[in-house]
């Protein structure tokens, strides 16, 4: 509320009335200074959020940036004909002192969403739902040695993909077919059941085949985003190319 200061004589007749005026003059320009910033603020901020979509996201192996939109919500090409969306949740990322965004993938066999908080280091996933195909793993982790096609069912409340661990939900998937990436006959895949859990070591996922003791696939997402994936004991004979427990790593 802005306040009418009335102008009054003092005891010397003169002093008091000049002080009430000086006072005046420094509340208005005081509003005018907090008004001209948040005009800039709010300036600055439409111009990095309108940007291309290109200047953050990181280039292809040929060296692209396969991106469309801007930043404030843009999608990326993923190979494989997947694709990774977003858009800015500015309500949300006040709330939690985050950049919070929902992420949307979509492709063949795949439409899944969550919720991403960005911060400094930090890089959480929440409410992963939706459906997504095996074959999703390849286009974000291109090393791995095998391409499956069974469809995921994603049901996690919470996937940590750098930071501190944090991992809760299950994963289920269809009866499918895997061969070898480099080409080669296809083994049959049971459906396999799995879920995301926490250790101190970092994320982990697992997927195991029904009845069997050992999973056959078991992936640690470390805190700096390092990715080792392990085909166990359960995975020899199921997974093609696969005779003896194998591991290899990557990074998200």
């Amino acid at each position: 509320m802005l306040k009418v200061w009335r102008t009054r004589d003092g005891e010397d007749g003169r002093a008091g009335g000049a002080f009430q005026f000086e006072r005046l003059t420094v509340r208005v320009t005081r509003w005018r200074v907090v008004l001209g910033a948040v005009a800039g603020g709010a300036y600055l901020i439409g111009l990095v959020a309108m940007a291309p979509a290109e200047i953050v996201t990181p280039r292809s192996s040929n060296g692209e940036r396969q991106a469309v939109g801007t930043v404030w919500a843009g999608e990326r090409a993923l190979p494989g004909g997947f694709g990774a969306g977003w858009s800015l949740m500015p309500l949300t990322s006040l709330g939690t002192l985050s950049a919070a965004e929902r992420i949307t993938l979509r492709g063949p066999d795949t439409a899944a969403s969550a919720e991403a908080l960005i911060r400094p280091g930090r890089l959480l996933l929440r409410d992963l739902e939706g459906t997504a195909s095996m074959r999703l793993l390849n286009a974000v982790a291109p090393i791995m040695p095998f391409v499956c096609d069974p469809v995921a069912r994603l049901d996690v409340a919470s996937l940590s993909i750098r930071g501190a661990p944090e991992g809760a939900g299950t994963i289920t998937t269809s009866p499918g077919q895997c061969a070898p990436s480099g080409g080669g006959a296809a083994t049959a895949v049971p459906a396999l059941t799995g879920g995301v859990t926490a250790t101190e070591g970092g994320t982990v996922v697992a997927l195991s085949a029904p009845g069997a003791s050992e999973p056959v696939l078991r992936a640690r997402i470390q805190a700096d985003g390092g990715l080792t994936a392990e085909i166990g004991a359960g995975g020899v004979g199921v997974i093609p190319g696969v005779a003896a427990p194998v591991s290899f790593e990557t990074s998200l």
